[in-house]
């Protein structure tokens, strides 16, 4: 049995104009793995300057990108950097993650638990808010339970796995791109798994509350952009998957209604956000599977 600790296991870390968090995750996740990838898509000089000092460590390999290629190929840039030094697990973060100092342990012993290795493609770590309160309810004594998706960040992913079903969808850019990975890992019988301890602070878009008639209401906030790609994205894979998962894709679409119903309710910017959602929604239903890009594992 593959075992797996910080001499396994490789961390990858995407990052464009990071802030002073960015330390404070390396800071904490550098003892936990073997090696530190970080794959810049085009920060600010100074910024980058800043990341070239920082990864003067021998454990900490960067990578620049000379323009913003987005977190899909990113990810795939340095997934397939780690395999080549031969790691089988990558351990994947947002620039603004907070890892906690055991969360490797934590993965590694739903690994261990786990009885069929084989048909695990990804583990993702609980996170919170706070260090007090799991974002992901998980009842009983079991320590993990299956997943339909997992996000990116505090995610470990099977690099195996990875090149067998082929990289993240880089014409999806930046939303759900974990999305529609954790549904082809799915479709060709691979586990998704998620640990019920928590393992990292973690912060969902910038969120947006208001009371209205006496009810909270929470908008994640996101600018026109992100409300581009969240609605041309969500598109594409209701059009893809929608035979597939049936239920999954209608639960999906349930929450994107709400989505633009709490633009209209909460956010600032409401017009512009919705005619960024209604381009998106637009884009999505004339999106040709020709432009799907997936990365070329052959090169």
């Amino acid at each position: 049995m593959e075992i797996l600790n910080r001499d396994t296991i490789c961390c990858l870390i995407v990052t464009y104009n990071p802030d002073e968090n960015l330390l404070e995750l390396i800071n904490i996740i550098v003892n936990q793995v073997d090696k530190i990838i970080i794959v810049d898509n085009n920060s600010s000089s100074i910024v980058f300057n800043k990341l070239l000092n920082i990864t003067k460590d021998n454990n900490i390999i960067l990578i620049e990108n000379k323009e913003n290629f987005g977190i899909a190929k990113a990810l795939n840039q340095g997934i397939l950097y780690a395999k080549k030094m031969n790691y089988n697990w990558i351990l994947t973060f947002d620039q603004d993650s907070k890892p906690f100092i055991n969360i490797v342990e934590i993965i590694s012993n739903v690994y261990e638990l786990y009885p069929e290795k084989q048909k695990i493609g990804a583990i993702g770590v609980n996170f919170s808010k706070s260090n007090s309160e799991s974002y992901f309810k998980i009842m009983g004594n079991q320590l993990y339970r299956e997943r339909d998706y997992l996000i990116t960040s505090g995610c470990l992913l099977s690099i195996k796995t990875f090149i067998e079903i082929g990289g993240f969808r880089e014409d999806f850019f930046i939303d759900n791109v974990d999305l529609e990975y954790s549904l082809r890992l799915r479709i060709n019988g691979k586990i998704s798994l998620i640990t019920k301890n928590h393992g990292m602070c973690h912060k969902t878009g910038a969120p947006k509350i208001k009371k209205i008639i006496g009810l909270t209401l929470i908008s994640s906030n996101h600018d026109c952009i992100r409300r581009y790609y969240m609605a041309r994205n969500h598109i594409i894979l209701s059009k893809e998957y929608l035979f597939k998962y049936p239920y999954f894709i209608a639960k999906a679409n349930y929450f994107f209604i709400l989505s633009l119903i709490q633009i209209l309710l909460i956010d600032d910017d409401k017009k512009v956000k919705i005619i960024a959602s209604v381009k998106g929604i637009r884009d999505g239903i004339f999106y040709s599977k020709k432009c799907k890009k997936l990365v070329s594992l052959l090169n």
